[in-house]
């Protein structure tokens, strides 16, 4: 033990092995070689697949939605278009702590504070819809608030002026821009246009910090302008509108033609719906009657049986016909007249629109002609429109047929055609025999796209003429007459099938079709209105009448010209009209107000 005071020994020196400063600095070099080459490794080897993996996490590709082409009319004036609106979107893990401020927010969007806890708790965990496709200024009230966990993004909303005057024809968009009716479903490529995209980032919970730029721009859709006149669509709207509800039928649909062209000029359904508000959803609004409701047509197909049997020879233009019987048996059947009449040319058979008269040509005709006769004229298949939901009809195949289906085609029984199908057949009567494909597409060249010779053009000249006496006083369409132009057509009054091999007593489909003028015709339309119950039920008294307004507007908005004086006209029909009946009957009333 050192004793105090003693000095200090100084301790012995040891001396450290060489190999181990070598082996220190051996482990240093290893670990700095490590770090190398992981970096290496992480900015070389790894470095895509760790900035993807980052990317992923924080850099996001949002969609650049794209604006649907508009529709317009043949005049440029728009039937739809798409207007910016905003959707209103909430991440829950934030939002949920702001409840103090849901009624606030609710009573903004119009709802009920149990709907927003509704639409909120219905999402996801980290997001959920509040609004969708709101307008811009509602919207912006609500962001106004701050309210954490609230966000917005833009998108694009379908909007209809025309509201339900051409909704059954345009149909609609679902809540994406997506065409799922009508022409918007027929044309939803044409209409779309393709999505862009931007990139940005976003923060661990989702939240947008920042866009980076656009990576693919947005492609507008194409413009589709219609052949569909806005103006005539409205009065062949209104018109048959109001022939629905005044003789309360189911239903109506109408079609409006050029001749030369093919061009649809309007294309009206009723009843229709509000494609602006869809809130109470009626499929059987939706439906386009014009082309997809099929019908017994009844006495508009006399023409063609007259037609068919004039092109084989089966009858000549000066034949006559002795219908003076109130029972022409056929088979099990008995064909009757509405009025008796005595012995009838082809023209008073029309005029007359008699049955018995009808089915006695018929009986002389090949059936293989008369067919054939119906199919050329389009009846049978879909016109080419390219219209979902659009029906075919049905003609029987001819080897089908009995002596009884012989007569009963003759005048409207037996097949089944659709508005659409009666305008364009009556459009080949009009045009000279020559059978013009319909477009709903505006044609500038004035060209159709399709045609074809279904009857000579002496056998259309000669039934242009006898319809014409169709419309002339003691005729059945007297209501369909225009003032100052010539008018040729058909009434029919069919009676409704009850689908079991009979008939309902008293349910029946009234149509009227014609053209005008009747001497020089630019114009065919078909009118149908289904199950009338009320006042006269017959086609010349229910349908006439839409045709007459609804003609007499388009000559007026496309510049026919008078081709009747006054005078000739007030002679034709009988009597000089008063005031109070030149009101009447622009309204559609006719005679049969009195």
């Amino acid at each position: 033990m050192t004793q105090p005071g003693a000095p200090l020994l100084p301790l012995p020196t040891v001396m450290l092995p060489a190999w181990r400063a070598t082996a220190l600095w051996v482990i240093v070099a290893l670990g700095l070689a490590a770090v190398m080459a992981e970096a290496w490794r992480a900015q070389v080897e790894r470095g895509p697949f760790l900035r993807s993996q980052g990317a992923q996490r924080y850099l996001r590709h949002f969609a650049l939605p794209a604006q649907r082409g508009a529709v317009l009319d043949r005049s440029g004036k728009t039937l739809a278009l798409s207007v910016p609106v905003q959707t209103l979107w909430v991440d829950p893990r934030l939002f949920n702590a702001q409840q103090a401020q849901w009624p606030q927010i609710a009573s903004v969007l119009g709802v009920s504070a149990a709907t927003l806890a509704t639409r909120i708790h219905g999402g996801g965990s980290r997001f959920a819809f509040l609004a969708r496709q709101i307008a811009p200024e509602r919207a912006a009230a609500i962001l106004a608030l701050h309210v954490p966990g609230l966000y917005s993004f833009n998108e694009n909303r379908r909007y209809y002026p025309s509201g339900s005057i051409a909704a059954p024809l345009l149909g609609f968009t679902n809540v994406d821009g997506r065409g799922i009716e009508g022409l918007e479903l027929a044309y939803n490529q044409w209409l779309r246009g393709k999505a862009g995209e931007e990139t940005g980032l976003r923060d661990n919970l989702g939240h947008p910090l920042a866009i980076l730029g656009t990576a693919r721009p947005a492609q507008p859709g194409q413009t589709l302008t219609l052949s569909i006149d806005r103006n005539i669509q409205y009065v062949a709207y209104t018109a048959l509108a109001s022939a629905v509800q005044r003789f309360q039928a189911r239903s109506g649909a109408a079609v409006l033609m050029n001749v030369r062209t093919g061009e649809i000029l309007a294309m009206a359904s009723y009843p229709s719906f509000n494609p602006n508000d869809r809130g109470d959803f009626q499929p059987s609004l939706y439906n386009n009657r014009a082309v997809a409701d099929t019908f017994e047509p009844g006495s508009v197909m006399k023409p063609f049986t007259i037609a068919a049997a004039l092109d084989d020879g089966s009858i000549q233009p000066d034949s006559t016909f002795d219908v003076d019987t109130n029972c022409f048996r056929v088979a099990h059947y008995c064909i009757q007249d509405d009025v008796r009449h005595g012995t009838l040319d082809l023209a008073q058979v029309l005029k007359y629109s008699s049955n018995i008269g009808a089915a006695k040509i018929s009986l002389r005709t090949p059936p293989a002609d008369l067919y054939q006769m119906l199919r050329n004229a389009g009846f049978g298949q879909v016109s080419g429109l390219g219209l979902p939901g659009e029906a075919g009809g049905t003609v029987p195949a001819w080897q089908g047929w009995d002596v009884a289906r012989r007569a009963a085609m003759a005048y409207g029984y037996g097949l089944s055609v659709t508005p659409l199908q009666l305008a364009a057949a009556y459009g080949a009567i009009a045009n000279n025999g020559v059978y013009v494909q319909p477009t709903l597409l505006r044609n500038a060249g004035n060209t159709p796209s399709h045609s074809q010779q279904v009857m000579p053009a002496a056998t259309a000249a000669r039934l242009r003429d006898w319809l014409t006496g169709v419309t002339g006083r003691g005729g059945t369409g007297f209501l369909a007459a225009i003032p100052g132009y010539s008018v040729a057509g058909k009434t029919g009054t069919s009676i409704m099938a009850n689908g079991k091999g009979g008939f309902h007593k008293h349910q029946v489909n009234t149509t009227f079709v014609g053209f005008a003028p009747a001497r020089n015709p630019q114009f065919v339309m078909a009118v149908v209105v289904r199950g009338p119950t009320q006042g006269w039920r017959y086609g010349g008294v229910v349908a006439a009448p839409v045709f007459r307004v609804t003609m007499g507007a388009a000559l007026h908005q496309m510049g026919v010209q008078p081709d009747v004086s006054a005078e000739v006209w007030n002679a034709a029909a009988g009597k000089p009209m008063t005031a109070q009946q030149e009101r009447r009957w622009a309204e559609g009333a006719g005679d049969a107000a009195h």
